[in-house]
């Protein structure tokens, strides 16, 4: 089921083409976001879909980044972070949206259900009616996030400021801080 709403956002990223009633934006950017020694810096790209003459709409981002975050217990842990996204809002010249999105690799290789184990001559379907699990692992929660944000936009330039809750976690850790603030440049075609 997970790999199926991957696919379906990858899809969605880039099956939205340009009607004659639509407008949309194309953006590829460079984005940063921390809070004190976390950060998470990434590349992506990004749809803004909107009626045409309209500056409403929603758009579909995805992006690959490393992430660097504190944990509970003091601990650095690093990773790779395959980001996807939706943004609801009013873009225009100026922008002011809300935002929410998953990390799409955790998403997709992450699914403890999809394993088949055999157990007292039954074929369980996942991990926990089998309880073949530590049950540590069960704070690794698909990681994701929610915000704010708003951007200024100089031509086909766009520079915007944001504000994310994120969720953190991995086996046996939990970050330490949720509230990431960060700066992202672009450039829209």
């Amino acid at each position: 089921m997970k790999r199926i709403m991957v696919l379906i956002c990858c899809t969605l990223l880039f099956s939205f083409n340009s009607y004659a009633k639509k407008s949309n934006d194309y953006i590829v950017y460079l984005h940063h976001d921390a809070n004190d020694s976390d950060y998470y810096s990434s590349v992506g790209v990004e749809i803004i879909h909107r009626q045409l003459n309209s500056n409403f709409g929603f758009s579909v981002t995805s992006s690959l980044g490393y992430a660097r975050v504190l944990d509970t217990y003091e601990s650095h842990h690093s990773f790779i972070a395959w980001e996807g996204g939706i943004k609801l809002g009013y873009f225009s010249n100026f922008s002011l949206y809300a935002e929410f999105g998953v990390d799409l690799a955790e998403l997709a290789f992450n699914d403890r259900s999809d394993d088949d184990y055999p157990h007292n001559h039954k074929t369980y379907n996942t991990d926990f009616e089998n309880d073949n699990f530590d049950h540590r692992d069960t704070d690794n929660d698909t990681d994701g996030y929610i915000g704010i944000g708003s951007s200024i936009m100089f031509e086909q330039l766009k520079v915007t400021g944001f504000i994310r809750l994120r969720e953190i976690s991995g086996y046996n850790w939990q970050a330490q801080n949720h509230t990431f603030s960060g700066i992202e440049l672009a450039v829209v075609f």
